[in-house]
């Protein structure tokens, strides 16, 4: 396997749709021994906008510092978000408009540079679940105005 994929349909155009991605990520990304290595030393997941910008599993809250888990390679707002982590995996995500709605799709290429094991757990779990976290996010934040 060297990509997986995944889509969610959300309910709003797309440029609200990449700032719930990006700038909300520490709200719908769930913390756990699955997502982050040392989920009870994690403050916080957080995007630091632009190209060169930092995905963040914060340490710190007073600084907010912790571990890169990767660096932004495109950043398009309502079109494309793209980083590649440590293990040179990159990851692209599109914003479409789509029935009234958005089409947000996920792929995660490079997978054959790492681990058997990662990339099992990649395309058994990964995006597949995250994604739909996003998108339960964006269902109660709308349901919330």
């Amino acid at each position: 396997m060297r990509s997986v994929s995944a889509t969610v349909e959300v309910a709003v155009d797309p440029l609200l749709a990449f700032d719930v991605f990006t700038g909300e990520i520490g709200a719908w990304y769930v913390v756990d021994a699955h997502t982050v290595a040392d989920p009870a030393r994690t403050q916080a997941i957080r995007l630091e906008p632009g190209v060169g910008g930092r995905l963040l599993d914060v340490h710190d809250a007073a600084t907010g510092e912790g571990i890169e888990l990767a660096r932004v390679t495109a950043w398009v707002p309502g079109v494309e978000l793209g980083f590649t982590d440590r293990a040179g995996t990159e990851v692209q995500v599109t914003f479409t408009a789509h029935r009234g709605g958005t089409r947000v799709v996920l792929e995660h290429r490079g997978l054959e540079r790492v681990a058997p094991e990662r990339r099992e757990r990649a395309g058994r779990f990964g995006w597949r679940l995250l994604l739909p976290w996003y998108r339960d996010h964006l269902e109660r934040r709308t349901a919330a105005r």
